[in-house]
């Protein structure tokens, strides 16, 4: 394939490095700020054959804690963006960033972006605590809503972290998860999906942890908040920023919307060749199917000719089957889903 989209990739303009250098003591969220310029992303793209790069800024996002910074950090690194857009038109696009938690500030941005060629938008997860989905920012989800806005949620830095344990670990490898998670819990306390039913929402990161925590806590969502997450999430979108094989994204599917799911390279976060061996398990066999294929497939036929001399355990055969490709992982990307994941569906999104 030669005009795959990445949905999920960073930028650091200028402002926005000098800003971290500034505010935040050592490296953010435990993780080293990576150097890039566009010819970083170009570069990756070519070399990958993707074809056109929506940029966005990454966790800690904008707010450091001083109103009139976050304000300036929102229209500047918006403005670098619409220039790289204007530069490298057919290449790269970028979802702009909004001065959360300051509600009326971020709908003067909203209708700035829009008018500035912004393809949707990218918000933390929280923004000094106060996390996406709260009741105190209706103002920006109506305007968004009214949009009908694609709207990536980026996870950031938890506003307390547990003490005594994990010491030392980068936020990125399990916070960042841990804070999606929460966030998405929020939205459908708040009945965010149910108010704001035009915002199209992307997850990042597979879904996170929502995959294994579904059958958990739908129960509880439903006789609590009355609210039905297994509805929520074939209504949203998801990317695939990280490793989601080999169990991670077979398990979203048997959840999500398989035309909802978009490739995320998460780079300069995600290293070049790391991202790039990512990218490789979509469009090339071999790698993850080499490594587990073997013992699922032996198993799966041990356990075939089994229920075959027992037709009373024919209902299991499909579970079986299922579990082979979970196993496999890779396995389950089809010509058709794999163009899907890698194209199509963000091209129905974003109108591009």
């Amino acid at each position: 394939m030669n005009n795959i989209i990445d949905v999920h990739t960073h930028f650091l303009p200028k402002s926005y490095v000098d800003a971290l250098k500034k505010n935040v003591v050592g490296d953010p969220d435990g993780w080293p700020t990576p150097s890039w310029n566009e010819q970083t992303t170009l570069g990756f793209m070519k070399k990958n054959k993707i074809g056109y790069s929506l940029l966005s800024l990454s966790s800690p996002h904008i707010n450091f804690g001083d109103k009139e910074e976050t304000v300036y950090l929102a229209q500047n690194t918006n403005d670098y963006g619409r220039k790289l857009n204007q530069q490298y038109s057919s290449q790269l696009g970028y979802l702009a960033s909004l001065p959360l938690p300051y509600e009326n500030e971020s709908v003067d941005e909203i209708n700035r972006s829009l008018s500035n060629g912004a393809k949707g938008f990218a918000v933390p997860s929280n923004s000094r605590g106060i996390y996406f989905g709260t009741p105190l920012f209706e103002k920006v989800y109506e305007r968004l809503n009214q949009e009908h806005a694609v709207v990536l949620m980026h996870p950031n830095q938890t506003p307390v972290k547990p003490m005594n344990v994990n010491v030392g670990m980068p936020t990125p490898l399990m916070g960042f998860l841990m804070d999606t998670t929460m966030t998405f819990m929020n939205l459908l306390q708040h009945h965010f999906f149910d108010k704001y039913p035009d915002i199209r929402l992307i997850i990042p990161h597979g879904g996170a942890f929502m995959p294994i925590l579904a059958d958990r806590d739908a129960p509880y969502t439903k006789e609590t908040y009355k609210s039905d997450m297994f509805a929520a999430m074939e209504h949203v979108y998801f990317d695939t920023a990280g490793a989601v094989f080999p169990r991670q994204l077979p398990m979203l599917l048997t959840l999500a919307d398989p035309t909802h799911i978009l490739y995320g390279s998460d780079i300069p976060y995600t290293n070049l060749s790391l991202a790039n061996q990512l990218l490789n398990m979509f469009t090339e066999a071999g790698g993850v199917k080499a490594k587990f294929k073997f013992q699922a497939v032996n198993t799966a036929s041990k356990l075939g000719h089994f229920i075959d001399k027992k037709p009373k355990l024919a209902k299991y055969k499909t579970l079986i089957d299922e579990s082979q490709n979970m196993l496999t992982g890779a396995d389950i990307l089809t010509p058709r889903l794999r163009d899907m994941i890698l194209h199509d569906n963000a091209v129905k999104l974003f109108d591009l």
